[in-house]
């Protein structure tokens, strides 16, 4: 009978040291990791040997099943040229979302229909959370083209992969 009771007493001791370890009333914090892409339209560049995007993306699908992000960072973006006239544009360019510089003088060479290599942003750059607005980032894409731009209307799609903590 002693021994029942003595098991029945530490059963309680460890359930109640298990659940006061429990944390109360704070939110429930998840990671979501997903890609997200944008088309910038590029027009009026034809002969110029820079380019210049401005475009908006929207990334409020991270907060499926949560209300408010806590961290947002960038991983990795991917770049293809698409519906361009020319063989392919080469160059030096730099990336900015919101007011993180995720690429800073990044030598690429586009070729039309090929998707770039996963170009990996480093951790230091990475964080877009206080540029994230409404469930929107402005994404920047400048660069100088080794040769002149060879087609006046095309486009270019930015596949990101973006990590967040949402609660």
């Amino acid at each position: 009978m002693k021994k029942i009771k003595f098991f029945q007493f530490a059963t309680i001791l460890f359930l109640a040291l298990t659940f006061s370890n429990c944390e109360e009333d704070g939110a429930i914090q998840f990671i979501v990791v997903d890609e997200f892409e944008t088309n910038a339209s590029v027009q009026g560049l034809m002969g110029l040997s820079s380019i210049t995007v401005n475009q908006k993306m929207n990334i409020s699908d991270l907060l499926d099943n949560a209300s408010t992000f806590v961290e947002a960072d960038v991983e990795s973006v991917v770049v293809t040229l698409q519906d361009y006239s020319g063989n392919s544009i080469s160059g030096t360019f730099n990336l900015t979302v919101g007011s993180a510089n995720l690429l800073t003088n990044e030598s690429l060479s586009l070729t039309v229909g090929v998707p770039s290599s996963e170009i990996t942003i480093p951790s230091t750059n990475s964080d877009i959370l206080s540029s994230i607005n409404s469930g929107e980032v402005q994404v920047n894409f400048t660069g100088a083209t080794a040769a002149a731009i060879a087609d006046n209307d095309f486009t270019l799609n930015m596949k990101f992969k973006i990590k967040a903590k949402v609660e």
